[in-house]
């Protein structure tokens, strides 16, 4: 399902958003973008949170998530910001030492004079954010009011921006909203959901209830009807894949999905901005839009794997082994939140 997740996400950027941002590149694929993979990738990382954490100090599950998931983001930044800058057309608004400063900070989120160096990055500190929340938070237990807390995620945001009311506050509380992701929660309340139905804590109807909730809640926020709807139809795949049988069907498939499912976190994060970018050359080469496509996604895959191999992995197999206690463990979950 993250293979799904990351699959739906270069295909919106590669037939929609891609023509959207760049009309050079040729007319978008649809009247809409299909916008689901990253919604559901969220998801997905709030299931395996309550797979991987356990009970007890944290600090070391959160160390270890960090340095899952900063070491190629980092370096993507730095990959994405000079490519630009050494192969960026001129009529592209490129970033500047201030936009990438804020990207390696994370900041960009919270500062609206930043802008995002690559789009997929909104994400970023989203899941540090949650990440910190849960080392916070497990260990005190939450035990049955965790039911009540995933119904407030998820409808507490919608009824904060009813009306409208987010986009007429002061700059400090948009800025606060959307740097937060106040109004992503009901993706991570539905990962929650979906791991306690798979471990028969809630029935099948209290998830049923959680699901249209969260469809609805995404609808209010993105007024994008069948993203939504798409978003739905993809968490009832994830809970059937968190609690059914294995689908042997695929496999035949094993080791490209076992491929892909390795290198989709750099595909994430290397997907848009430089498909862009090698999409372009192509067109300026002679390339069809067909042609442009398949090289971009090509392109990408061959970075992501050498991200994953050179990056990812050996700076989590090297950071992961140090032992975080005490206080650099406790300050660095305060800075993370």
């Amino acid at each position: 399902m993250r293979v799904v997740a990351v699959l739906a996400v270069m295909f919106t950027h590669t037939t929609y958003m891609g023509p959207f941002l760049h009309p050079e590149l040729g007319k978008p694929l649809g009247r809409y973008p299909f916008q689901v993979g990253a919604s559901i990738l969220l998801v997905i990382s709030a299931y395996f949170v309550c797979v991987t954490i356990r009970k007890g100090s944290t600090s070391r599950w959160l160390w270890r998530r960090a340095c899952r998931v900063l070491p190629p983001y980092l370096v993507a930044v730095l990959v994405t910001y000079t490519l630009l800058i050494l192969f960026g057309p001129s009529n592209w608004i490129l970033p500047s030492g201030r936009d990438l400063w804020g990207n390696l900070t994370l900041a960009a989120s919270f500062d609206p004079g930043v802008q995002l160096i690559d789009g997929s990055y909104w994400t970023l500190p989203l899941q540090l954010m949650a990440f910190a929340a849960a080392a916070l938070l497990w260990p005190r237990g939450v035990g049955p009011r965790i039911t009540t807390m995933l119904w407030i995620m998820i409808l507490a945001p919608v009824a904060l921006q009813w009306h409208g009311r987010i986009d007429h506050s002061p700059v400090w509380v948009i800025q606060a909203w959307n740097g937060l992701g106040l109004h992503r929660m009901q993706l991570f309340a539905i990962g929650i959901a979906i791991w306690l139905w798979s471990q028969r804590r809630i029935g099948v109807l209290h998830l049923s209830a959680l699901l249209v909730a969260t469809v609805f809640a995404q609808h209010a926020h993105t007024a994008d009807l069948p993203s939504s709807l798409g978003i739905g139809a993809m968490l009832l795949l994830v809970a059937l894949a968190a609690r059914g049988p294995d689908w042997t069907v695929f496999a035949r498939l094993r080791r490209p999905i076992q491929f892909l499912a390795r290198i989709s976190f750099g595909l994430y994060l290397l997907n848009q901005v430089v498909g862009y970018l090698i999409a372009y050359r192509l067109m300026q080469l002679g390339a069809d839009r067909l042609v442009q496509i398949t090289g971009a996604v090509v392109g990408v895959i061959g970075l992501a794997w050498l991200l994953t191999k050179y990056v990812e992995e050996p700076t989590y197999r090297a950071l992961a082994a140090l032992r975080v206690r005490g206080l650099g463990a406790r300050a660095f979950a305060w800075l993370t939140t």
